[in-house]
């Protein structure tokens, strides 16, 4: 709005158009020519009105900015307001706003989903008396009425209320104190955090923890009980073998029988001794769980050669065709479980008749299945899922034969722990078959040696400098007989670390293998040397152990290993690393 100007200001008052200045013509027109009710003293006070209205005119505009202000302040609060509803609206803790009484004047959507109250509900009520319940501790409710009433405030306190539905559910909860102007407390900030999931964890872990401490006390009783007893059963198992070394004179036939049964019961109780301290000790799998490659047709056939005596003692043959490929599982415990299954075959099998034992893959060709077939009695269908139980032992065998229930059970606990399992098919009077299945070693499309091409191998190589440093005396002929059919590879073998490390120094080979276990020091030790050294920081170093703990494999890796072979050696697999290394340059004469 423009200034309005001071009369004094504008040119001077002209008379009329075509009016001459005359007489009648005088600045007393102007007087006379006012406005009814505008004297002549008003008229000369005109620039004194002209100055209070601009100055009323600057007042509106201040008051205008001001306006202006308030207005973008409030717009401002509102979307403040707007982002903490939004804040308390989405916040997953429960938030509870109480009065200077701690009565209940707001509650967000979280503590309605957490509670079971809706705002209409728990309005103008105090929070400990809507949500205590019988599993609240009376003790916890005072201890928060006490610190509240002295001004102070709750820090992430753990309590157990109750829902609206009787529910009870623990929650952290924190109460803050807020002051008014006049230093005095006007209301209170309530916040609950839902720890029903951290209390179900920790509830698990302490079952865990108990549960493995039971396990121990478990074992060091078995093994404490399996210790004491073996002495006595060492005196009995003596001195019946001590009887039955005297002759017919000074032991009849009768007391010979008798102690032959006290023998034969004691290898029974010692068995049944071993048996119970390994099926105490299967749920510790890092101390006996191995996993190595395992070809299954050579150890079936040792398996046979095995009970080859029990079978004939039987009148029974035993039949093996393996056609799987290696798999992947422990050797020792793989060789127990067939064990025990073709022992039990011989046992439950009339005298005259045939087991089979067939190695074969799963259709997806991801497992391999070892199958022990028998023309025995057969187990009735309702006893089959008490067969893997422990210490059950089945009573329509005709003749009983002896056992102590234990041996599948251990079998089964076995094949899991090494990621397999039993199954068995059964029909009364016509035998059983027990199907162990062990993961494969090896995925469909493996490189595998070509047995039609004579002694050619599958694999080739390039010209070779190869240091292998290997205590043990066969494993250094499996390697030497290995690269006999490779006259391109140069092969150095040593003994020892300090050996292996001369060796690589003078040499240079295009590849190092290293045993992780030798006489004067650990493997990798003799990597982290290697590394040190800016000439071998890329030399190719291929470990060679029969350590498969993965943490283990992974710290050998990070020393400076590039690959990890488990023994027994993979030779496909060594063969295959081998062939993608760069060509020798030029090697020097063979030592």
């Amino acid at each position: 709005m423009p200034r309005i100007r001071s009369a004094s200001k504008e040119p001077p008052l002209q008379p009329p158009a075509g009016m001459a200045e005359s007489a009648t013509w005088r600045p007393a027109n102007i007087r006379r020519s006012l406005p009814v009710g505008v004297s002549d003293t008003m008229a000369d006070d005109a620039q004194r009105l002209l100055d209070e209205l601009n100055l009323r005119h600057d007042a509106f505009e201040q008051q205008g900015q001001v306006i202006k202000q308030l207005q973008t302040a409030l717009q401002r609060a509102q979307a403040t307001n707007q982002e903490l509803a939004l804040v308390a609206d989405r916040a997953t803790d429960a938030i509870m706003i109480c009065d200077a009484q701690r009565c209940i004047s707001w509650v967000n959507p979280a503590f309605a989903r957490l509670t079971g109250f809706t705002l209409t509900e728990c309005h103008g009520q105090l929070p400990e008396e809507l949500l205590s319940g019988p599993h609240t501790d009376p003790a916890t409710v005072t201890r928060i009425n006490q610190v509240l009433a002295q001004g102070g405030s709750i820090e992430r306190l753990e309590i157990c209320h109750h829902r609206k539905d009787g529910e009870p559910f623990w929650v952290s909860r924190s109460v803050q104190p807020v002051h008014g102007p006049d230093g005095q407390i006007d209301r209170y900030i309530e916040i609950l955090t839902d720890i029903r999931d951290i209390r179900r964890a920790n509830t698990a872990h302490a079952k865990r923890l108990e549960a493995e401490v039971a396990l121990a006390t478990k074992i060091d009783f078995v093994s404490g009980m399996s210790h004491s007893m073996r002495s006595p059963l060492n005196a009995i198992l003596g001195f019946t073998q001590l009887l039955n070394m005297a002759d017919d004179v000074q032991l009849p036939e009768a007391q010979r029988r008798q102690i032959n049964h006290i023998h034969t019961a004691g290898e029974q109780l010692l068995s049944l001794l071993d048996q119970a301290l390994a099926y105490a000790k299967l749920d510790d799998k890092p101390l006996t769980i191995r996993p190595q490659r395992i070809e299954l047709s050579v150890l079936l056939r040792e398996i046979r050669s095995t009970l080859e005596l029990d079978a004939q003692a039987h009148s029974i043959t035993v039949v093996v065709d393996c056609e799987c490929p290696p798999v992947w599982a422990d050797p020792e415990h793989t060789r127990a479980i067939i064990l025990n299954l073709l022992s039990n075959a011989i046992r439950f099998s009339p005298q005259g008749s045939t087991i089979w034992i067939s190695g074969k893959m799963t259709p997806d060709e991801r497992m391999g299945i070892v199958e022990v077939r028998d023309q025995g009695f057969g187990i009735d269908q309702g006893d089959l899922p008490r067969l893997f139980q422990p210490f059950t032992r089945l009573e329509t065998t005709p003749g009983n034969p002896a056992g102590n229930g234990l041996g599948l059970a251990v079998s089964q606990r076995l094949a899991e722990l090494m990621h397999g399992s039993i199954d068995v098919t059964s029909t009364l009077g016509r035998g059983s078959v027990f199907a162990l299945r062990l993961p494969l070693a090896e995925g469909p499309g493996s490189l595998k040696f070509n047995a039609t091409r004579g002694n050619e191998p599958a694999v080739m190589l390039p010209p070779l400098r190869v240091v292998h440093i290997e205590d043990n005396a066969l494993n250094r002929s499996l390697v030497e007989a290995l690269f006999a059919a490779y006259p391109q590879v140069r092969l150095y073998s040593a003994e020892t670390a300090a050996e292996g490390l001369a060796s690589i120094r003078s040499i240079h080979p295009d590849v190092a293998l290293v045993d992780i276990n030798l006489p004067d020091g650990s493997g990798l030790d003799l990597c982290r040397r290697l590394r040190s050294q800016a000439e071998f920081k890329k030399l190719p170093l291929i470990a060679l152990s029969a350590d498969a703990l993965p943490d283990h494999i992974a710290k050998a890796l990070q020393t400076g290993f590039n690959h990890y072979l488990v023994k027994p050696l993979q030779i496909n697999r060594l063969l295959q690393i081998l062939a993608t290394l760069p060509s020798a340059r030029a090697a020097p004469p063979t030592h």
